[in-house]
């Protein structure tokens, strides 16, 4: 078989080293270490290709080491096919996937977006994250209807339904009924925000996407908008009624691409508005009615296609709660704030070696600096914890073939 007649198939290995300014109070796993653990974070298999005539497919199956599970990641299938409006060209399509916002092609929305990888087993605290932001992901399955005008204009609407349990234990979905929800180290939201636990939704879930793109030789701008409004169900414990979650998203993204230089800056804003019925009833909350702010900037920064600097900045800030916040808060506030920066080496970004030209790296170093946790910088939760103290150093080696 000649390379040209391979199948879409592709392999990942992450292996990596972890570095928190404290020692974890115990170690992440139970054959690891409180503090410098190197581990291998992740080996994914994907699929990603033709399945027959207009329709295709990405599907990624994951070993997680945090977890210790195999199960079906990030996938999104669809038809996809393209005609003429009132003389524009119009691209069209129906996307079948199990994460929100997986679908998007843009670096600005949770599934996608900076940091692209970071460690899975620290720190230890870290701030809490939006529904939309990876707390459905492998969860739920979506369907929505999808068209691209004029290279233009982008607008999708789908929808969300919950997975059974016993669906997600034949995918082999880890952490169904609360425990941590893992970093899945490609898409989400990085930075060691941890996710709503265990959560399942009722009914169908709303979500839109629209997005206006411009491009203008080397330069492109994007300005869009993008959310969901969910049932949720949290711990998946029924007889309390559902939150109902709100998140409205806005995104914008600035892309200079030439030769040797390249440019990247993107920000994101999510307002999530929660009405905490079941959260509420069940002790858990003390508020009926909460928000929840997550911003996210960064700029990257590529010279000759091999080497890479990022910057980013990330805060979260929303309702005082004592129920959901207190065990981590003398002020019970969700607040946080941090910078992230990158440096990496893209070996063979101009190609692999010739026994196997596909093979692919990107071998970096990423420092995560915790300026607020919790509403607090020193001692925010009462036991002595301090912000800085989950500050990050993670090395890693993201190995493609």
């Amino acid at each position: 078989m000649t390379f040209e007649q391979a199948p879409p198939i592709a392999g990942m290995l992450i292996p990596t080293f972890t570095h928190t300014a404290r020692n974890q109070d115990t170690p992440p796993l139970g054959d690891a270490h409180t503090n410098n653990n190197t581990i291998l974070q992740q080996a994914s298999l994907f699929y990603g290709g033709k399945i027959y005539e207009n329709l295709g497919a990405f599907i990624q199956g994951t070993y997680d080491r945090a977890s210790n599970h195999t199960f079906l990641d990030n996938t999104d299938i669809r038809y996809a096919d393209t005609t003429k409006i009132l003389g524009f060209d119009v691209l069209y399509g129906v996307s079948v996937n199990n994460n929100p916002t997986v679908q998007d092609v843009w670096n600005t929305t949770p599934a996608w977006g900076f940091p692209y990888i970071a460690s899975t087993i620290a720190p230890q605290f870290a701030p809490p994250g939006t529904t939309i932001e990876g707390s459905l992901a492998g969860k739920v399955v979506g369907t929505g209807v999808y068209t691209f005008w004029n290279d233009m204009l982008y607008l999708e609407g789908s929808a969300y339904q919950n997975l059974s349990r016993q669906t997600l234990e034949a995918l082999g979905e880890p952490n169904i009924d609360g425990t941590k929800a893992i970093d899945r180290a490609v898409p989400y939201l990085r930075a060691g925000f941890e996710f709503p636990y265990g959560d399942s939704i009722g009914g169908a879930a709303p979500y839109w996407r629209a997005a206006f793109e411009y491009n203008l030789g080397e330069h492109s701008f994007e300005v869009g908008t993008f959310g969901m409004y969910a049932n949720e169900l949290p711990g998946r414990v029924p007889g309390f009624g559902f939150n109902r979650i709100l998140d409205v998203g806005f995104d914008a993204q600035y892309q200079y691409i030439g030769d040797p230089h390249s440019v990247t800056a993107r920000i994101t804003h999510i307002n999530e508005q929660q009405q905490l019925n079941s959260s509420f009833l069940q002790g858990n909350s003390s508020n009926l009615h909460n928000t929840l702010e997550s911003f996210k900037t960064s700029v990257s920064y590529i010279y000759d296609h091999t080497y890479s600097l990022t910057a980013g900045y990330f805060s979260v800030f929303g309702s005082s709660d004592a129920g959901l916040f207190g065990a981590n808060s003398l002020t019970n506030s969700p607040n946080g704030e941090g910078l992230i920066f990158d440096a990496a080496y893209l070996p063979f970004s101009k190609g692999g070696p010739p026994i196997w030209p596909w093979f692919n790296a990107r071998i970096g170093v990423s420092y995560t600096h915790y300026l607020k946790l919790f509403g607090g910088v020193n001692n925010f939760d009462g036991a002595f914890h301090n912000a800085s103290d989950n500050n990050t150093v993670f090395l890693y080696s993201w190995i493609m073939f």
